[in-house]
């Protein structure tokens, strides 16, 4: 049984298990109400009636201090394991950098991050979910979030995945026509293209007859 001290002014000042503990000058000690736990002091209430002394858990206030704890626990978990990651990044991005890799090793450590970010956004709101102070002080949470990589390619990548004669007519035909120069202009700005928003404009240059019929969807996979 946890035993709160209070002194004479009905202040709780500390607590003890011990069930033979006594009583001192200045000193009476009550049982802790149902549900206590160190982290909750804060929230008892002390009652004296007809000189008897009564501790209360204000219910409400427990609660919600115990979620902003749990919530701030399960940020400082998120941030150790994105910071678990950075090695990962930093290698990624260092291969990607001298050549031996490319930007689709950068994207799986990505979503490995954004997964763990995800997971613990949705940790977070379940803890806010609850309605029990036991409840929300025992969860626990895990990365079960999937996130898909980007799928990026880097501007030359791309322009790989067409023939030179393909390059050459398109670039001829954007002189000519100013939604098609916009295009080009937009992919000779962008330092990364992601193949499924590139789309609708390949499906124009296949409408256009600048590409076969069916190379968008090639260009695509």
């Amino acid at each position: 049984m946890t035993l709160l001290i209070i002194d004479n002014a009905n202040q709780i000042t500390g607590y003890s298990q011990d069930d033979n503990l006594q009583a001192w000058d200045g000193v009476r000690l009550v049982p802790a109400p149902d549900g206590f736990n160190a982290a909750l002091l804060a929230h008892c209430i002390v009652k004296v009636s007809k000189g008897k002394t009564t501790v209360t858990l204000n219910l409400d206030a427990a609660l919600t201090a115990a979620k902003a704890a749990r919530c701030s626990q399960i940020k400082d978990e998120a941030a150790r394991l994105i910071a678990a990651t950075d090695w990962k990044k930093q290698r990624a991005e260092e291969r990607d950098a001298a050549g031996w890799g490319n930007l689709g090793d950068i994207d799986i450590v990505l979503a490995e991050r954004e997964a763990i970010r995800q997971s613990s956004n949705a940790a977070e709101l379940a803890v806010n979910a609850l309605n029990d102070v036991t409840a929300v002080q025992a969860f626990t949470w895990s990365v079960d979030v999937t996130v898909a990589a980007p799928n990026r390619l880097t501007r030359g990548q791309f322009l790989d995945r067409f023939t030179k004669e393909e390059t050459a007519a398109i670039l001829a035909a954007a002189d000519a026509n100013a939604s098609l120069k916009a295009w080009v202009m937009r992919l000779e700005n962008s330092d990364w293209i992601k193949p499924a928003e590139a789309t609708t404009g390949l499906q124009a240059l296949e409408i256009a007859g600048l590409i076969q019929p069916g190379r968008a969807a090639a260009i695509l996979a």
